[in-house]
């Protein structure tokens, strides 16, 4: 199994760039290209006087092409053109900068393969992908970007006043509609232009082998990852993403929940990567200081409601971690190896810190609901394979504050439980079936009242509570305590699966008391 997917990690998403021929009428292809006020004014006319909306947006294409050669500076037009200068308007809290993005790209000139559609709204004006660096002053108070920057759906639109023609570009993840003399009109744009863009800057891989085995060095990239600006009028949803794998894993769902203005208008995503060697105790504690990080960042005075909305999407041993983030550790969970107060073992400073990070935690009051997509409660029996324990056997753990400090640590133990800790605790031995290690966590108290969703695959073979999606079986993933279930017919890629994303789209929705569409099997 571990081969399979190592082998299947190839890139999730292609992008190529194409340039499309110039769609310009003849009488404006005849006007010097050094004469850009001419060529603007052809065009603006365009803008102002045609009905055809391709045209239209040639036009506008080719005024942000004029503009963006003069660094987007003001660009006087000849005496009776229907506007006396084409300028940029003053950015606002719903639009950029351009003279800070680092790319301005076309989205229609992006060829995108690998995902299941691509998100677009139909509307006035022209969708490009706006990419800054990292660095960028737009990227300024931002907690969680991507080390490659980030990518953004924008819309260029030109509209006339008394003053003339001005270019703005609209962040349509913030504002998708505008209001032009009385009417309220929906923006053109390409949601998968920017998600595909971004992700082509970066790994572009849906399994990270290198993150699991070394986990040791791979810690610096853990982290809470945005792939918007912080927006406060919406609810965070973060995604944690399963073994060997990484925040691409989550690209389908992203792509098609942003394309429901309903969900986009409401939620924003977020994205937890992990180096997936480390035990999920361990993980747990770096998403409970991130997301501890990114509020004290946004909102220090905890005065946004929305930031007590967080709604946890985990994807396999990803959902367990989730499960970690509304449960109450301490003495809780240290009770059920040992007899002895983990304060009172002989180890190092450090060491006792690095095991208070891990045991010591209460359940999250900022999290609304958490959903489980193909997530093993109970374990796997594929984790007792013996090519899982070659790859257990390699995985290199963090663990220098317990050098020399683990004897004192096993020997607390009971001893019926010391074989568990004999090797370091990595994820792969914590994720053998029916492991004490992994049921300790559901005899962890939980969050009173707390909504439970599952996401279950079978594989389209059925088989109700005898059915498995191929590394999961239903008896590991059911919970009896989830307020609905949806069994859907896929194998362990249920987040990548239509129908899974089908039915977190419908609790997301329900969360957000929109009427949702299709059915889950609720209690």
């Amino acid at each position: 199994m571990l081969i399979a997917l190592i082998l299947g990690g190839c890139a999730a998403v292609e992008v190529k760039f194409k340039r499309l021929k110039s769609q310009l009428p003849e009488n404006i292809k005849k006007i010097a290209l050094n004469d850009e006020s001419g060529r603007a004014a052809a065009l603006l006319e365009i803008l102002h006087s045609s009905g055809n909306e391709t045209a239209k947006s040639v036009a506008t294409q080719e005024l942000v092409t004029i503009l963006y050669g003069r660094h987007f500076a003001p660009l006087d037009l000849p005496l009776g053109s229907v506007a006396s200068k084409l300028a940029m308007a003053p950015a606002n809290a719903d639009t950029i900068n351009p003279t800070v993005a680092d790319e301005l790209i076309p989205a229609a000139d992006l060829e995108i393969n690998g995902l299941l559609s691509r998100s677009v709204q139909v509307g006035i004006g022209v969708p490009y992908v706006a990419h800054f660096k990292a660095g960028s002053p737009q990227l300024a108070g931002q907690p969680g970007f991507p080390r490659v920057g980030m990518s953004i759906p924008v819309t260029a639109l030109i509209a006339f006043d008394k003053n003339g023609a001005e270019l703005s570009f609209y962040q349509t993840l913030r504002k998708d509609h505008v209001r032009i003399a009385g009417r309220t009109y929906q923006l053109a744009t390409d949601f998968s232009a920017s998600l595909a863009h971004l992700i082509s800057k970066g790994r572009n891989r849906l399994i990270d082998f290198q993150a699991l085995i070394y986990s040791d060095k791979n810690m610096s990239q853990a982290g809470l990852i945005q792939l918007q600006a912080y927006d406060p009028t919406k609810i965070p949803v973060v995604f944690v993403h399963g073994l060997l794998s990484r925040p691409e894993a989550w690209m389908q769902a992203a792509n098609e929940l942003v394309a429901d203005p309903n969900i986009r208008s409401r939620y924003q995503f977020w994205f937890f990567m992990y180096p997936t060697g480390l035990p999920v105790w361990e993980s747990a504690a770096k998403l409970r200081s991130e997301l501890d990080r990114f509020r004290q960042t946004l909102d220090p005075h905890h005065t946004n409601p929305k930031l007590n909305q967080i709604v946890l999407v985990g994807h396999s041993m990803g959902g367990l971690i989730c499960d970690l983030m509304v449960r109450d550790g301490g003495q809780n969970l240290w009770s059920q190896f040992s007899d002895t107060p983990y304060k009172n073992i002989p180890i190092s400073t450090p060491a006792r810190k690095r095991m208070e990070s891990m045991l010591e935690f209460n359940a999250r009051k900022d999290v609304s609901r958490v959903i489980f997509v193909s997530t093993p409660h109970r374990g796997s029996d594929i984790a007792l394979n013996p090519l899982a324990d070659l790859f257990s056997n390699l995985i290199r753990l963090p663990l220098e504050q317990f050098r020399g400090q683990y004897s004192p640590v096993i020997m607390a133990m009971r001893s019926n439980v010391r074989d568990l800790f004999g090797a370091p605790v990595n994820s792969i031995r914590f994720l053998k079936s029916k492991s004490p290690l992994l049921l300790s966590i559901l005899n962890l108290p939980q969050t009173p009242g707390l909504p439970f969703h599952s996401v279950i695959g079978d594989r389209g073979k059925g088989g109700g509570v005898n059915s498995s999606d191929g590394v999961v079986p239903y008896w590991s993933s059911h919970l009896d305590f989830a307020v609905s279930e949806k069994i859907v017919p896929s194998g362990h890629g249920a987040n990548e699966n239509l129908e899974g994303i089908a039915e977190i789209h419908r609790i997301l929705l329900e969360a957000a008391n929109i009427k949702p569409t299709g059915h889950a099997q609720t209690k």
